[in-house]
């Protein structure tokens, strides 16, 4: 008896670990491809990023190399949507589930690229593969609290 409880034990554990490392690695959202653009509404999560000289966003922006303060709306996308900077410059329509939308500039590049961290702002880590990273002014026209983190939205491009 005290030999079917230690390996039913050891199955149990080894059954969590087998379930959760996805989890533990964040292998779902890691792969460098994003979804496929929809363009009657592609599927995101919206993050706040500064994109000001000395904010959170690192560098200056890759579109253009130059800081974006606010009252600026603007994004980056992740690696697959940015499609190596063939959306700089152009306009994208974000809509939160309130039904609330707005309209902001790519102007950098959230590097899904090269791996995933849980902090997306971290860019030589890596986010994740489905990011609208946004200024500030962004959430405020969705009228969406920052201090949510991630917030699903739909994005198209204008």
């Amino acid at each position: 008896m005290g030999n079917i409880s230690v390996l039913m034990i050891l199955f149990c554990l080894l059954l969590n670990v087998i379930t959760y490392v996805p989890y533990l690695t964040n292998a779902s959202s890691c792969e460098s491809k994003s979804p496929a653009y929809n363009p009657s509404g592609t599927h995101a999560i919206l993050t706040l990023n500064n994109f000001a000289r000395g904010g959170d966003g690192g560098g200056a922006a890759a579109c253009d190399g130059r800081f974006h303060p606010l009252p600026q709306r603007v994004v980056a996308l992740s690696s697959g949507w940015f499609n190596r900077g063939a959306r700089c410059g152009r306009m994208i329509k974000i809509k939160a589930r309130n039904g609330r939308s707005t309209v902001a500039r790519v102007v950098d590049e959230c590097d899904s690229g090269h791996g995933c961290s849980k902090s997306h702002r971290n860019h030589q880590r890596g986010c994740k593969t489905n990011v609208v990273d946004a200024s500030k002014n962004v959430w405020k026209d969705l009228r969406l609290n920052t201090d949510d983190g991630e917030v699903p939205v739909t994005w198209t491009m204008l």
